[in-house]
């Protein structure tokens, strides 16, 4: 299976098995910050302001995630060796976590491995690690329910809902939403089990 990548004019194209995504363009810095209409959103209605942060989100997409990356490289840049003991001890503790089903030994390595950093004082790195991940997104969440959608933005849904190729943020809310064939069937296979 190889991937394919391919440039077109509504943003990068890529296949990768058969399953095809597109990603959105960049907008432009005035369109996502400086030139952005901000207001608080309609906390009184779920439903409005839910809409609002879902439109937002698949509009500026790609802003996001260049957002999620420059913020996690400068808040672990700060402290990087806190951040890399983190990202170990996170990494040993995931492991384990995806490892009790097949050994007899159930969660126990998982817990020795969290109360073990605890012991050895590594709790401020995990923190600081989980946080590094956090932060980028508490931002992210919160431009999207502040900020405003425009014309371009509210044209950008008709077409996002008619669109045969998905992009990876479609994909990303349609898994939340529980709307994913493939979060179902997982969740089908852990049922079994």
């Amino acid at each position: 299976t190889t991937l394919r990548v391919s440039t077109g004019s509504s943003g990068i194209n890529a296949e990768y098995g058969g399953a095809r995504v597109e990603i959105a363009p960049f907008r432009t810095i005035a369109d996502f910050a400086t030139d952005a209409n901000f207001s608080s959103p309609a906390v009184g209605d779920s439903s409005r302001w839910y809409n609002r942060v879902k439109q937002n989100l698949l509009y500026y997409q790609t802003n996001y995630f260049a957002a999620f990356i420059f913020i996690t490289i400068c808040y672990s840049a700060m402290n990087l060796h806190k951040y890399l003991t983190g990202m170990f001890i996170l990494s040993l503790l995931l492991g384990a976590v995806s490892l009790r089903e097949r050994t007899q030994y159930g969660p126990a390595p998982a817990i020795a491995i969290g109360i073990g950093a605890g012991l050895m004082g590594h709790g401020p790195a995990i923190f600081y690690t989980l946080c590094s991940f956090l932060i980028p997104i508490i931002f992210t969440v919160g431009h999207a329910s502040i900020r405003s959608r425009n014309v371009k933005n509210k044209v950008n849904s008709a077409v996002e809902t008619l669109r045969v190729v998905p992009t990876p943020m479609g994909h990303l809310i349609e898994c939340l939403e529980g709307g994913s064939s493939w979060i179902r069937s997982l969740s089908a296979q852990v049922k079994v089990q």
